[in-house]
């Protein structure tokens, strides 16, 4: 199955959570671990719940599935959030990032005790 099929089902579909994609997916006969996840982006904080975007690997394949991730009141389920998630498409983006070099003893400043 590609990611491109994942998404069509998934919007095709009644899903409350991002949480649960990889049970529905094995409840459809998938193994478990067919689907990765790699990364939850773009966090919305509202008062009883936070949305974000969980991005799952499947193959070489990216796909995103926006929806609530946490729910902040223990008399809640995810279908009382009221917000049916959306699958779609993504590209990995490599990125820069930057450490400090190790400074050789003698350089290192003097710390006073």
């Amino acid at each position: 199955m590609t990611a491109q099929e994942i998404v069509d089902q998934i919007n095709s579909m009644d899903l409350w959570s991002p949480g649960i994609l990889e049970d529905v997916l094995e409840d459809a006969g998938f193994d478990r671990g067919f689907v990765t996840e790699v990364a939850k982006l773009s966090y919305d904080e509202h008062r009883w719940y936070t949305l974000a975007t969980v991005v799952f690997q499947v193959g070489s394949e990216f796909f995103g599935v926006r929806g609530p991730v946490t729910l902040k009141s223990e008399n809640m389920d995810y279908e009382d959030v009221g917000f049916r998630c959306s699958a779609f498409l993504m590209d990995a983006v490599p990125s820069v990032t930057y450490k400090r070099r190790n400074v050789p003893t003698q350089e290192q400043p003097h710390v006073l005790p």
